[in-house]
């Protein structure tokens, strides 16, 4: 194409920043509206409705690694992840195996605009789909969350594992 734009890094970012923050707007005002709407059960809905949306985020995920003859790894999980971290989130690896992975995120744009909007709440809904995401990949792997900036902690702390390596480490 002749009159194609390239892009700097930094403006790659600030793009899918953008697109990010316009995702997570959109969950917002859905939620809201049909927790306002229909109140526990609108907020059950939406609840159930970001589970099947992570699970099918993951086996959507699968699919891609097994069809290239590819093992079920979290190594696997990172390199064919369905959204761009690299290019809007900020985060620090602490550790890194093939099937474990622990790291702090200290920027998520979804997270700033629910902040941003007082959706908080709405937010750590939505963050539900992080688990069930990766056991639609692999039902094997636990996901463990032991902070989270929408809690006003200072970054998400997680580690994925296979369930087996919990029951090793439990054993020693």
């Amino acid at each position: 194409m002749p009159n194609e734009k390239t892009f700097t890094q930094e403006e790659v970012r600030e793009i899918v920043d953008k697109m990010a923050r316009t995702l997570a707007m959109l969950h917002y005002y859905l939620s809201r509206e049909v927790i306002d709407k229909f109140g526990s059960a609108g907020e059950e809905a939406i609840r159930q409705a970001i589970h099947k949306y992570g699970e099918a985020r993951g086996l959507k995920i699968k699919e891609e690694v097994l069809s290239r003859g590819l093992p079920l790894t979290v190594q696997n999980l990172s390199q064919f992840y369905d959204l761009p971290l690299p290019l809007a989130w900020v985060s620090e690896k602490i550790r890194s195996e093939e099937n474990y992975l622990e790291k702090k995120v200290t920027y998520c744009p979804f997270a700033e605009e629910w902040k941003r909007l007082k959706g908080e709440k709405l937010g750590l809904i939505y963050c539900e789909q992080d688990l069930c995401m990766r056991q639609g990949y692999n039902p094997e792997f636990d996901l463990q969350q032991f902070t989270n900036v929408l809690h006003k902690d200072p970054h998400c702390h997680t580690i994925v594992q296979w369930k087996k390596m919990i029951d090793r480490t439990d054993h020693v």
